[in-house]
């Protein structure tokens, strides 16, 4: 790839990373592989559990990543954690010229970065969840004694943006959404027919999937009490469930308190990440009926897949859906809504292939690591020049 730009050295810390799959690790490790292909040089430092002293080192697609250990007694890994992080940080600005040190999770990386001299440049992505926790008790005195002195905080929803633009003034704020690699998430027609066939879903039947941890917050009883009236004027319909969570027996037995056909909702639980983007294209709708929400990945990469979206309208949903053109946004808390946007896609099937079409195109256009790797990077050339 030609470079407009002089390739930076960054050092991405974040103690989530894989092999955890949240989202938070999930952007380390495709926005890092973005950066890297740009022509940056990375480097990903998070933890691993250990009693031990050893750093661990890898190189993981051109990225090389230093875990520090960590003990496996809760009372101890918070404080090895920041010791051996920071010492880790200081014997690598004083080896090789550090040009941006980019941190992610506000409840420990935070506290590594709270005393650290910084070379170069300082990044911060809020990655919402403590912090919307801190912002919405009014604890501003702890949110700014954790967030100090980065030069940029990128946000990816316009909620998180405007919460710390009110904060930290609108200089440092920065909106960028997340992301997904469409050449990893694609519409493939025949592995969807692949992974129906494997849980026995008829032919004719049409597919509404959700993948979700099950979490009260999460707004699945929402959906679970919209399916009698789904199945009530969509009789050939299954809806797939994905995920585990505490809330996921008590969602099982809400589905059997209401006489629902079994057959007709599957609980999968949770599955291989890879298997994501097979189970995304053996559906026609996906649902997320999530109370709260940052930047959701799991809507992008079913976006990527051509699908048509229904959401919530909360966080930062609306900002990556346009509602009526590549999907349906509801409001929260509403089965009565959940029931009427799938009844309506349902009833004109001719929207979803729209709605998929679009979204796809959004992906593609929009909302993929390496498009945001340039904004990206645009930034830290902005702020070091």
């Amino acid at each position: 790839m030609k470079l407009y730009f002089k390739p930076k050295n960054i050092l991405m810390i974040s103690h989530d990373y894989y092999p955890n799959i949240g989202g938070v690790a999930v952007y380390v490790e495709e926005m890092s592989k973005a950066l890297s292909k740009m022509g940056h040089k990375v480097t990903i430092l998070s933890q691993y559990r250990s009693e031990g002293w050893r750093i661990q080192k890898t190189y993981n697609n051109n990225i090389r990543v230093f875990r520090v250990p960590i003990s496996r007694l809760r009372k101890l890994d918070d404080l090895q954690y920041i010791y051996r992080m920071r010492k880790l940080i200081v014997k690598l600005q004083k080896s090789e010229k550090v040009d941006v040190i980019h941190w992610h999770t506000l409840n420990k990386d935070a506290k590594v970065m709270m005393n650290i001299h910084v070379s170069g440049l300082e990044v911060y992505t809020n990655h919402l969840s403590w912090f919307r926790m801190l912002y919405n008790q009014g604890e501003y005195s702890k949110i700014y004694s954790l967030i100090k002195k980065p030069d940029y905080i990128i946000c990816p929803s316009r909620e998180t943006e405007k919460m710390s633009i009110k904060l930290f003034g609108d200089k440092k704020t920065r909106y960028l959404p997340n992301g997904v690699n469409p050449d990893e998430f694609y519409t493939n027609v025949q592995q969807g027919i692949e992974m129906r066939k494997t849980i026995g879903i008829p032919k004719q039947n049409k597919v509404i999937l959700t993948t979700n941890r099950m979490e009260p917050i999460k707004g699945m009883q929402y959906f679970i009490d919209a399916i009698p009236n789904i199945l009530k004027y969509h009789p050939n319909t299954t809806i797939v469930i994905l995920g585990d969570g505490s809330h996921k027996r008590g969602l099982m037995d809400r589905v059997n308190s209401q006489n629902i056909d079994r057959s007709k909702v599957i609980f999968l639980g949770k599955v291989p990440n890879t298997e994501i983007k097979n189970w995304m294209n053996a559906a026609d709708i996906y649902v997320q009926p999530s109370l709260m929400e940052g930047c959701s990945i799991a809507i992008i990469e079913a976006m990527s897949c051509s699908k048509a979206i229904i959401a919530s309208n909360v966080g930062g949903n609306p900002d990556i859906i346009c509602d009526g053109v590549t999907g349906m946004l509801v409001e929260p808390m509403s089965s009565a809504e959940i029931q009427e946007a799938v009844t309506y896609l349902l009833n004109n099937p001719q929207k979803i292939q729209e709605y998929g079409m679009k979204a796809r195109i959004t992906v593609e256009s929009e909302l993929n690591w390496v498009s945001l790797a340039n904004q990206l990077t645009i930034l830290y050339e902005k702020r070091l020049s």
